[in-house]
């Protein structure tokens, strides 16, 4: 069966990018907190696990607009030399794309696995009304023998 608007699982509206960057202000508060401990290691971890939280909760969109948020946020005060945007090293550099590509995979699983979740419930609720329908007319057509019958 053909659905064609399982594209629109997510909940749309101001909503969503409001916890989107609200979301990242709390990656980044998690994440500034624990600097003196966790120093240059993983910079974008915390902005990743609000980027899926985003993706899960209100889709594609606004996930990609975490992403585009967080990295020169952490690359900015996670990264050394720390508060600035000097050119990181070659390491740093690979981590910080394999964060973004990452988190680009996850989202992308994400709204993949949600619009076939939605597909199916939509597809459950066509089954449903069609099973209703044919009971219905079943039952209408045993009725019309029932009647033919006592005439």
């Amino acid at each position: 069966m053909q659905i064609k608007n399982s594209k629109r699982w997510a909940h749309s509206g101001i909503q969503a990018y409001f916890f989107a960057i609200f979301g990242v202000f709390v990656a980044f508060s998690i994440r500034y907190s624990l600097h003196d401990f966790l120093q240059g290691n993983i910079p974008m971890t915390f902005f990743i696990l609000n980027t899926i939280i985003i993706a899960l909760f209100y889709g594609f969109i606004p996930s990609l607009l975490t992403i585009f948020l967080s990295v020169p946020i952490a690359f900015f005060f996670f990264v050394p030399p720390f508060d600035s945007y000097d050119m990181p090293t070659p390491q740093d550099g690979f981590v910080f794309i394999s964060y973004i590509l990452i988190a680009f995979i996850a989202v992308a699983i994400v709204e993949w696995l949600q619009r076939e979740r939605y597909k199916a419930v939509l597809i459950s609720k066509v089954s449903d009304s069609n099973f209703r329908l044919l009971t219905q007319a079943s039952l209408s057509l045993k009725k019309a023998r029932e009647l033919e019958v006592r005439d």
